[in-house]
């Protein structure tokens, strides 16, 4: 009898922390566990600000290729992954919405605007299960780009069912900066956290974790006369996010979400006061701002300046202003986005035929207009969705 009142006793225990949904209700880690590291992709972009003034000079002089203008509308493509059968997905589509749009608030007021350009259902039960954090830096984005599953022209967000068994990690960039990421099914179905979109995002766009060592320990000091001075070259090479340090989190409470440690660093021996607010650390879900406030000036120039490189991933998935479509003849699976920031149209006696499997995305931030004669008319599998999608 006592065995049995074990066994009941241990069954409604498993159950109470269940939501109805089947999952744990208690997250894994309480603070962003990304596996995201500087050391996976090697050094990137020291001195952003010089190499973002150099950019933009050149823009003013010749802008070439590079026809889009801050505010940047980076366009987002947003893949819920499910087993091949159409079963357990990472999330809903109102989950993914709901993170997508706190991402938006976080970065707008840094001139980076977030377009969505589409979201819909990937069934690829390997996708929905990458499960082995030895096949982080090489196997799985391997896969991802092999088989075409990032889409062209924006950066796409993956929600797996299972990542790193959705316990192991909240998400991962795959590289530094990148145009594709990964977010774990327990960070993007809570209601407690609120920054995992934005905090992949950071790393797609050129940020480091503001405890990042890989380039050196960053010392706390902030004058630049000091000998200690070293936030230029060591750490997240951000000088207005304040030193910082693996597991400060530990220090830092979440109701209050004031930092209690009482480390100091090597050189100055002047105790650490991580900012508990910054989107790249990892201090409590609850303390991450839901502002602007999120991220920092400098944070923002290493973003712009991973924006507006040609050579980087980013450049080619920001919306140009005004897009003029061009011929199109479409009917096979492959998904193909047609944005801008302000307005999309048709040139004169311009074909555009959207038929069979054809999966096309029309975005723009105002309007979208298609003269007569456009034949939009995709097949049972295929996919044609137009949407008014920007910042303002």
């Amino acid at each position: 009898m006592e065995f049995l009142k074990k066994i009941i006793f241990n069954a409604i225990f498993v159950f109470s922390l269940m939501n109805a949904s089947g999952q744990i209700s208690k997250l894994p880690y309480p603070y962003a566990k990304c596996t995201t590291r500087a050391s996976d992709t090697g050094y990137y972009m020291r001195n952003a600000e010089q190499f973002l003034a150099n950019r933009l000079s050149q823009r003013g002089i010749d802008p070439g290729p590079d026809n889009f203008s801050a505010p940047y509308n980076v366009r987002v493509f947003i893949r819920i992954v499910r087993e091949d059968n159409g079963t357990l997905p990472g999330c809903t589509t109102a989950e993914a919405l709901q993170n997508f749009e706190e991402m938006k608030v976080q970065y707008s007021a840094h001139n980076i605007c977030f377009q969505l350009a589409g979201i819909d259902f990937v069934n690829d039960s390997y996708l929905n299960n990458f499960n082995v954090s030895a096949n982080l830096e090489t196997v799985y984005p391997t896969y991802i780009r092999d088989n075409n599953l990032d889409v062209n022209g924006a950066i796409t967000i993956f929600v797996h069912y299972n990542f790193l068994n959705n316990s192991g990690s909240s998400g991962n960039a795959y590289g530094i900066p990148n145009n594709f990421l990964s977010v774990a099914r327990w960070a993007a179905t809570s209601t407690t956290v609120h920054s995992i979109f934005g905090h992949e995002m950071g790393h797609c766009l050129g940020l480091y974790h503001t405890f990042e060592n890989n380039l050196g320990a960053e010392n706390v000091t902030r004058n630049s006369s000091s000998s200690c001075y070293d936030c230029d070259v060591d750490g997240d090479l951000c000088c207005d996010t304040p030193a910082d340090y693996a597991d400060s989190q530990d220090n830092t409470s979440s109701t209050s979400c004031i930092y209690s440690g009482t480390k100091r660093d090597v050189c100055s021996d002047l105790l650490f006061a991580p900012s508990t607010i910054n989107i790249m650390s990892y201090h409590p879900w609850e303390c991450i701002s839901f502002t602007s406030s999120a991220l920092t000036a400098n944070q923002r120039t290493r973003m712009h300046a991973s924006i507006v490189n040609p050579s980087g991933p980013i450049f080619t998935r920001v919306a140009e202003d005004n897009l003029v479509l061009s011929a199109v003849s479409a009917s096979s699976n492959a998904v193909r986005i047609y944005s801008a920031k302000n307005n999309v149209t048709t040139g004169a006696g311009v074909t555009v035929s959207h038929t069979g499997s054809s999966q096309a995305y029309y975005a723009a931030g105002s309007s979208i207009t298609l003269s007569p004669g456009v034949i939009l008319s995709p097949g049972a599998a295929g996919q044609m969705q137009a949407s008014i999608s920007g910042c303002n």
